[in-house]
C-alpha cells in the first residue's frame, strides 16, 4: 500500500510539472509513478490462482516497456495516463473493488461447473485459535488471513461478546451462570477448563470497567481473543485479491443476529454473501463467482438479520459427532462407521460437515492432529462416511490444518490434482 500511495505522489507531481510546461520531465516522473501505482496494486491484489495466457501475456508487455515505446506525443501520453489512472483506481473503487474473476474456481477450473454441495473444502475447526499475542493454547498454526491464502476455505469460529479492560484483557460476557454453564457443554469445554479460566480471571486482573465488543474466542475469552472486525477485515482483504475463491462461514454465535451482521457490513464483506436460496438446487461455484456472492454464512444458534444468514441445523447443513478423545476413534478403521453417526441436522442437507478432530481440553496436541490428518487416515473416514451418509464431505475440518494432508485428501474427493 505504501507504494501505491508513492505512485500516487509521482502522478500528482508529474501533473504539477505538466501545468508549468515541462512535458518531457512530466512524463517520466509520472512514467515512474504510473509504475509504482502498478507495482503496488498487483501487490495487494495478487491472485493467487495462475492467471490465464492473456493476463500474463498484458503483464509481460508492461514489465518490458512495450507501453513507454509508443511513440506518442509527451503531453497527450501524460494527459491520457494521468486521467485515465485517476478515473479507474478512484472511479472503480481503489483497493476495495475485487478483480475480475478469471481462471480457476477454488484454484481448480474443474470445479467451476458444480454446485456447492458436490464439492470439498478445506475447513478449520475454532478458526480463530491460533498463536497470536494473548492466546494460551490453539488449535490451529497460522491466523485466519493466512489460513485463506494456504486453501482453507472453510471457518468455525465462535463469536462472543467481551470487554476489553484498561489494562489490555479481554473478561468475557456470559451475562449468567447458567449462560456460562450452556456454552461450556456446546463448545464440550470440560469443569477443568472452566476453573481453569474462572481462576485465571480472578486472579490476573480481569476486574473494572471494559468497552464491550464483539470477539472470536473459544468459549473464554480470558484464555484468548481476537477482535471480530478484525477477521473481516481480513476477509474482505482475501475476497478483494482472490475473485475465484468460494468460502463458508459457520458461526458458533453468542451475539445477536444484528450485531453480527452489522460487523460484516461494517467490513464490505456483506456484498459477497450469499442471498439466493438455500432450499433447492445449489448455484455452481462458476455462478457463485460471477454474481458475486462468494460467502456462505450460517449461525448455529440465531439467525436473521439480513437474507444471507441462516441457521446452520435448519436445513443446510448436517454433520458427524465431533466428541473424540482418541486417535483410535478417527484412525481405526472398526471404530470409522460409529464415528460417522449424524449429529446436528437433518439428514439430506445440503452441506456436510465432518468433523474431525481430537479433543484433548485445556491442551490440543498437534501430534495428535498429524496422525488423524494423515492422507491414509483421513480419506478412508471421509469415504466411509460419504458411503454411509450417502453425501460427499463438503466441509472437511480440523485441526492444526498444516500437519498431515488434508489439503491434499480434498483434493483426492475432488477428483482434482493440487498444482
Amino acid at each position: 500500500m505504501f507504494i501505491v500511495l508513492r505512485g500516487l505522489a509521482f502522478v500528482a507531481a508529474g501533473v504539477a510539472v505538466l501545468v508549468d510546461g515541462d512535458a518531457v520531465v512530466a512524463l517520466l516522473v509520472t512514467a515512474l509513478g504510473i509504475y509504482l501505482i502498478y507495482e503496488g496494486i498487483s501487490a495487494v491484489l495478487r491472485v493467487v490462482y495462475q492467471p490465464d495466457e492473456e493476463q500474463q501475456t498484458r503483464e509481460a508487455m508492461w514489465r518490458a516497456g512495450h507501453f513507454g515505446r509508443r511513440r506518442v506525443a509527451p503531453v497527450a501520453l501524460a494527459a491520457a495516463v494521468v486521467a485515465g489512472l485517476v478515473s479507474a483506481f478512484f472511479g472503480g473503487g481503489g483497493i476495495t473493488a475485487a478483480s475480475p474473476a478469471r481462471g480457476p474456481c477454488n484454484g481448480h477450473r474443474e470445479l467451476c461447473d458444480r454446485p456447492l454441495d458436490e464439492v470439498a473444502l478445506v475447513a478449520t475447526h475454532n478458526s480463530m485459535s491460533v498463536p497470536l499475542p494473548g492466546w494460551y493454547s490453539s488449535m490451529q498454526e497460522r491466523p485466519i488471513g493466512d489460513q485463506l491464502d494456504d486453501g482453507v476455505r472453510g471457518l468455525l469460529i465462535d463469536t462472543h461478546y467481551a470487554d476489553r479492560l484498561a489494562n489490555g484483557r479481554v473478561r468475557t460476557f456470559f451475562g449468567s451462570a447458567q449462560q456460562l454453564r450452556k456454552q461450556a457443554m456446546l463448545d464440550g469445554v470440560s469443569a477443568n477448563t472452566v476453573a481453569a479460566a474462572q481462576r485465571i480471571r480472578d486472579r490476573l486482573g480481569f476486574e473494572g470497567e471494559g468497552e464491550r465488543g464483539m470477539y472470536l474466542c473459544h468459549s473464554f475469552c480470558e484464555l484468548g481473543a481476537t477482535p471480530l472486525a478484525s477477521v473481516l477485515n481480513d476477509l474482505q482483504s482475501f475476497l478483494v485479491a482472490n475473485p475465484g475463491a468460494v468460502v463458508v462461514v459457520i458461526n458458533q454465535d453468542y451475539v445477536t443476529p444484528e450485531d453480527f451482521v452489522a460487523a460484516v457490513e461494517d467490513a464490505g464483506v456483506a456484498e459477497f454473501a450469499y442471498s439466493g436460496p438455500v432450499d433447492g438446487k445449489w448455484p455452481t461455484l462458476r455462478e457463485m463467482v460471477d454474481s458475486g456472492e462468494r460467502v456462505l454464512f450460517v449461525a448455529e444458534n440465531k439467525a436473521g438479520g439480513a437474507p444471507w444468514y441462516h441457521l446452520a441445523y435448519d436445513g443446510i447443513t448436517e454433520e458427524t459427532s465431533y466428541s473424540f478423545t482418541k486417535v483410535a476413534q478417527l484412525a481405526s478403521p472398526g471404530k470409522l462407521d460409529v464415528s460417522c453417526e449424524p449429529n446436528r441436522g437433518s439428514a439430506g442437507s445440503p452441506v456436510f460437515l465432518l468433523n474431525h478432530w481430537i479433543t484433548t481440553d485445556p491442551l490440543p496436541l498437534p501430534s495428535q492432529a498429524r496422525d488423524v490428518n494423515a492422507y491414509d487416515a483421513l480419506l478412508k473416514r471421509a469415504r466411509d462416511c460419504q458411503r454411509i451418509r450417502h453425501h460427499l464431505p463438503n466441509l472437511v475440518a480440523v485441526n492444526f490444518y498444516l500437519r498431515g494432508d488434508v489439503f491434499r485428501v480434498v483434493d483426492t474427493l475432488n477428483h482434482v490434482t493440487r498444482r
